[in-house]
């Protein structure tokens, strides 16, 4: 999944989202230091995310993307435990999604060697593409 159309998913999910009072990408928020984000009021609380890309294997992005789905859509049941509010909100919005893209989701401050400070949400595809979502504070 290349980012660009990772960030049109999380905003629409986001925009369905009830628990969402307001939603932008981070340059509609005036934020451009990162190419691809997003800005999100969740039950009255702030959350900015960049979304990072690790393309899929081979891609070459002057060609369409290919599209690669799983056999299984992701079960949300298989979102690890733990985490910062801002980490769960992204990797739950995201799991529930029913993508038949998504394959795995890892949640950084659950992981027992993470680094302080570093906080965000990988989501790995079917296509062998990442998109990881770093938590901007």
């Amino acid at each position: 999944m290349r980012p660009q159309r990772f960030e049109a998913l999380v905003l629409d999910l986001a925009k369905n989202d009830p628990r969402v009072g307001t939603v932008t990408t981070l340059k509609e928020a005036g934020d451009d230091r990162y190419p691809y984000g997003l800005a999100v009021r969740v039950d009255g609380r702030e959350m900015r995310f960049q979304f990072i890309a690790q393309s899929r294997d081979g891609d070459k992005f002057t060609e369409p993307e290919r599209v690669t789905e799983a056999e299984q859509p992701f079960d949300v049941d298989r979102v690890p435990a733990g985490g910062l509010p801002e980490e769960r909100f992204i990797a739950e919005l995201v799991a529930r999604s029913g993508s038949r893209e998504l394959v795995d989701v890892v949640i950084w401050s659950s992981r027992p060697d993470n680094r302080d400070g570093n906080e965000g949400a990988s989501f790995f595809f079917a296509d062998t593409a990442r998109i990881y979502a770093r938590v901007v504070r």
